[in-house]
């Protein structure tokens, strides 16, 4: 390889690290409670909506309204549920959406599901298991495809759909496990119809 070469792929690489650091590092956000409320679950009062998308046929099983604080993303590309869901989430609010917080709780995500530990003596891990959702997203429009796969952590986002159960062409089922021991959940693959990041300022002290 000619050293000319060689300097042009180096740089290329570097212009690429750079680019993927920017675009995948968390977003920073002041101290405060960014997100008071939990996510809003509500019951079908019609027929369930069914959507189809990758040979999945997605049927409804809840209405779902959230906003809050993603805490950890997790980009998942070989296993079986990736064909249902292309991303998965970790949403955060009250406490667990505030920066100074999050200065003492580790949260991560592993094979569908997330992990959380508190290193505040004021702050008990059931607290902070309460106060996160893993979801695992789906969708068959563009635009909102775009918009989820370039969440970072950090945003506060808005996110509504149904709280949905997949099925495949081959009889496979899936609607996940919720480790939320306070949120009634049916499922927690969630067919997303709207995606919003928002700008969020911290809630007034009472």
């Amino acid at each position: 390889m000619k050293p000319v070469t060689r300097q042009v792929i180096l740089i290329g690489l570097l212009v690429l690290g750079v680019w993927f650091y920017e675009a995948m590092r968390p977003v920073p956000q002041p101290p405060g409670i960014l997100v008071s409320d939990p996510p809003r679950i509500s019951e079908l009062t019609q027929a369930p909506r069914t959507f189809v998308h990758n040979e999945h046929v997605f049927t409804a099983l809840a209405g779902f309204d959230a906003k809050g604080r993603i805490l950890s993303i997790e980009r998942y590309g070989r296993d079986r549920e990736s064909k249902a869901a292309l991303l998965d989430v970790a949403l955060g609010w009250g406490r667990m959406s505030d920066s100074v917080t999050l200065k003492n709780v580790d949260v991560a995500q592993t094979e569908r599901r997330v992990l959380s530990k508190s290193y505040d003596p004021a702050l008990p891990d059931a607290e902070v298991e309460a106060s996160i959702l893993n979801l695992h997203l789906a969708t068959s429009d563009p635009a909102v495809e775009k918009t989820l796969r370039q969440l970072r952590a950090g945003n506060v986002v808005r996110l509504e759909g149904y709280l949905v159960e997949a099925v495949a062409s081959d009889g496979w089922r899936w609607k996940g496990q919720t480790q939320n021991r306070v949120l009634a959940l049916p499922a927690t693959l969630l067919w997303v119809e709207r995606v919003e990041v928002e700008q969020t300022q911290p809630a007034a002290k009472s």
